[in-house]
């Protein structure tokens, strides 16, 4: 609402597959904004993207405290086709919607993005 009191002009694009933003132009204005809604939750059915922290955890979901340990599968010796076979396990067992992935999580409610793999 801000944005349009401000812009008027602004208008809804469409949004690449996957997205996990809300894209918006602005005539006379180079380059679009992208809207993530991140307590909605709405994109979570089709968000394909995943993360590892600093530490080498995987994580499937901003919300999740990690899947695995990517790091220690290395470390222990695994070779490609054991890390495929654990991250294909991973990427099956993704949490519906990022309330569900944070219903399993302790970490502190507010992190920073270098703890999330951002």
């Amino acid at each position: 609402d801000h944005l349009q009191a401000h812009f008027p002009m602004m208008h809804k694009i469409a949004d690449p597959e996957n997205s996990t933003a809300f894209h918006y132009r602005i005539p006379g204005y180079r380059g679009n904004i992208g809207i993530i809604a991140a307590y909605t939750r709405t994109f979570c059915g089709t968000c394909n993207r995943i993360r590892v922290t600093a530490q080498g955890v995987l994580k499937t979901c901003l919300y999740d405290s990690g899947v695995f340990s990517i790091k220690q599968v290395l470390r222990s010796g695994a070779d490609d086709a054991q890390l495929k076979e654990k991250l294909e396990q991973a990427f099956s067992r993704r949490a519906k919607d990022g309330f569900e992935a944070e219903s399993g999580n302790h970490r502190p409610a507010f992190e920073s993005m270098s703890t999330i793999g951002g």
